[in-house]
């Protein structure tokens, strides 16, 4: 299962619509009048089915898995998206009904008046669709940003890559996988999920960076940080953790530990690894490690210190959760 809204297929927005059957009614094929203009109404019936194939193909939300749900939540009030979905289709409908009341009117019309039923039909059902512009436009708009999230598999074994802002998250992720994050030396770099993947030769395991985590209430975090708290409360996998210990930390020891330790109460399986050793504040390195109970790992992950240890761990443990599994 990747992401279910990749395949959607993005309609034009309300305005682009109609404009498209506005600047079409000239050009179209002459024959008889009232055949010229029941082509041309049928012509806007035709752009309609784009919205009603929107429409068909938006996934229903209540059989989301959780992690594409939160998805939405995030970007939108869901009770919206739903509205705005009806709407749509309640206009689309009641505009499809217009077209056809006005084919029968047309074609049992004066041919003089023929022109002007059509032009009377276009305009009804443009203003049927701008009376909807503004659901129909956000939940278009809506759809484009869900299209370009990165695909993530639920079913898959998967390593999450934790942490504050700017604590080597993608660079060990870079390091450890096939993803290419962006990795730059000041905080908030990463604004989206990064996917990317290790093949064991036994199991494909999924290798997702998260943007960084702030300690603060959640009520106060925004959007990019709640992409990483979606990925890590809905994601069946092993967290890694990871914590700055050197003498460019932004976090102090406090700000880290609290954010470790609401992270573990998740009820996930988190290992607390200390990055940036090669360049260790030591006052930092023993307020941290003193307070971490659970096997800690100490790496580098841009010198690559200590990476094949971790990853040789991290991997094992996978590995024997999918032969309990089975």
């Amino acid at each position: 299962m990747l992401n279910p809204f990749e395949n959607i297929k993005i309609p034009p927005k309300t305005e682009n619509l109609i404009k498209i059957v506005i600047d079409r009614i000239p050009k179209i094929g002459e024959s008889t009048v009232k055949e010229r203009e029941i082509k041309r109404i049928s012509f806007y019936a035709e752009q309609l089915k784009k919205y009603q194939e929107f429409i068909s193909q938006f996934p229903r939300i209540e059989n989301l898995h959780p992690f594409y749900r939160e998805s939405i939540e995030i970007l939108a009030d869901i009770n919206k998206v739903k509205i705005c979905l009806g709407a749509m289709n309640r206009g689309v409908m009641l505009s499809l009904r217009v077209i056809e009341r006005y084919k029968k009117l047309i074609k049992t019309s004066d041919e003089k008046e023929a022109n002007r039923l059509m032009r009377q039909c276009i305009g009804r059902v443009s203003s049927i669709l701008r009376a909807r512009k503004q659901c129909i436009d956000w939940v278009i708009d809506l759809a484009t940003q869900l299209k370009k999230l990165k695909s993530i598999d639920p079913t898959l074994p998967t390593i999450i890559v934790a942490g504050p802002p700017n604590v080597g998250k993608s660079t060990i992720v870079s390091k450890i996988s096939s993803a290419k994050p962006e990795v730059a030396s000041y905080p908030f770099t990463t604004k989206e999920i990064h996917v990317g993947h290790i093949d064991t030769g036994l199991l494909k395991i999924q290798v997702i960076d998260t943007p960084g985590i702030l300690d603060r209430p959640m009520s106060e975090r925004n959007k990019i940080e709640l992409k990483a708290i979606n990925a890590i409360k809905n994601l069946n996998g092993i967290i890694i953790f990871l914590f700055d210990v050197s003498n460019s930390s932004l976090y102090s020891s406090k700000e880290q530990l609290d954010l470790y330790n609401e992270i573990k109460q998740l009820n996930k399986e988190v290992i607390p690894v200390l990055n940036k050793i090669d360049d260790k504040n030591e006052k930092l390195y023993e307020e941290i490690k003193g307070q971490i109970k659970e096997k800690a790992f100490e790496i580098s992950a841009e010198k690559g210190i200590g990476l094949d240890t971790l990853l040789n761990y991290v991997i094992t443990l996978i590995q024997n959760e999918q032969i309990l599994d089975k």
